[in-house]
Formats: structure tokens, C-alpha cells, sequence
């Protein structure tokens, strides 16, 4: 019982003092009086057309938001240093951060806090791939046959255990619709259901099925 208590105690001081151990994210976020995540976009002079894009992608979904500019406003600064400090245009949705204006990490946030609310009609289509049939999320992965990287991971994946579906990109009937959509700009591009990992990083992965696993509970 001792040893017990010894380890409950060690462990809440390493999440006090360590919070970046943890694989899942307790970072502050955007949320409403109620709880509900909110959409919060910082920019500033200095960004120029880049914050225009990521307003305009925004606003194009239909998405509440509230502009928060840098320039001359101490509190909007403040808050801003307190998210992490993130290029601009930089976009806080409840727990997701986006820096820039990518519009596939956009959808891919907005999709982790709303679900399929704020998706276009194609991005819905390929997204439903990315679930089992019960609605629980999968790791699928763009990729293609000649990719070195894909290759890598396909052995990581397999070292872990972890069931995956890869979709050939370069072999796809509507490998053009499909890039365009999903801004495939290179490979592995993957996916754990809404949650986007951009290259070969299977650390990413495994955060992203324990934080998928962590709202199950």
C-alpha cells in the first residue's frame, strides 16, 4: 500500500513539474462558458496575405470564430504567448492548434472538435474511410509503393501490432481529386480517423490512438 501511495505521489509530481511525459494533451484551449470548444484565430500586420488565407478558409466552412489581432493589444498578446506562441495566421479550435494556414490541418482540427460539421461534401467522403464500421478511428495511411518512408512505417506498424489500411496514392482512379482534397503533398501522409500526422513519425501515431482512446473513457 505504501509502495502504492509512493508511486501515485511520484507520478502526480511528474505530471506537475513534467507535463510533456504524458502522452496525452491537457494544454489550454478555446472552449465556452458551457464547455464547448470555440475557434479563435490570432493575427497580425505582420502576417500579411497568409492570415487572409486562414480567415478566408475559415469562413468559407461557415465557422463561428473571433479574430483576436496582435497589434496594440496587450490582453490578445497575452493570450497568445499563452497558446504557444504559433505563426500567424495562428487558430486555436477547443484543443487543436494550427499554425499557418494549411488547409488540410484546418479541416483536420476542426474535424477533431465538430466532427464532420465544417467538412465539404468530398472531404466527408474520403474521411468516412478512416473509421471502422463501428465509428471508431483507424490508422490510414497515403501512401505509395516506390515510398521509402511508407516503407518504414509499414515496418513499424507491423512491429507494434497495430492493424492499418494504406491506400496507394499514385494507383488511385481519382488520385488527382483525392491530393487535391486532402493537400497529399508528399508521403506517408496519415491519418488516425480525423487526426492528421504529417510524414513518418510513429511517435505521433501512437499519441494520437492514446488521445482516441483517452475520449473513449
Amino acid at each position: 500500500m505504501k509502495k502504492l501511495l509512493v508511486i501515485i505521489l511520484i507520478a502526480g509530481a511528474l505530471f506537475h513539474f513534467k507535463p510533456e511525459i504524458f502522452s496525452f494533451d491537457f494544454s489550454s484551449g478555446a472552449f465556452d462558458a458551457s464547455g464547448n470548444p470555440e475557434v479563435l484565430v490570432f493575427t497580425g500586420s505582420n502576417c500579411g496575405g497568409w492570415c487572409e488565407k486562414g480567415l478566408q478558409e475559415i469562413k468559407r466552412r461557415n465557422v463561428p470564430f473571433r479574430e483576436l489581432a496582435l497589434d496594440g493589444n496587450k490582453e490578445n498578446q497575452d493570450l497568445h504567448a499563452e497558446m504557444g506562441r504559433g505563426q500567424l495566421p495562428f487558430i486555436i479550435i477547443g484543443k487543436q492548434k494550427v499554425a499557418g494556414h494549411y488547409k488540410a490541418m484546418i479541416a483536420s482540427a476542426l474535424a477533431q472538435s465538430f466532427g464532420d460539421t465544417y467538412l465539404t461534401g468530398i472531404e466527408k467522403q474520403y474521411y468516412q474511410y478512416h473509421f471502422y464500421e463501428d465509428g471508431s478511428p483507424m490508422i490510414y495511411m497515403y501512401g505509395a509503393s516506390w515510398c521509402p518512408y511508407c516503407k518504414k512505417m509499414r515496418e513499424a506498424f507491423d512491429d507494434r501490432g497495430l492493424d492499418y489500411y494504406e491506400l496507394d496514392v499514385e494507383t488511385a482512379p481519382d488520385k488527382s481529386l483525392l491530393v487535391d482534397t486532402m493537400q497529399i503533398d508528399g508521403f506517408p501522409v496519415i491519418y488516425v480517423g480525423y487526426h492528421r500526422i504529417q510524414g513518418a513519425d510513429i511517435k505521433q501515431v501512437e499519441k494520437a490512438i492514446a488521445q482516441a482512446e483517452s475520449r473513449k473513457i
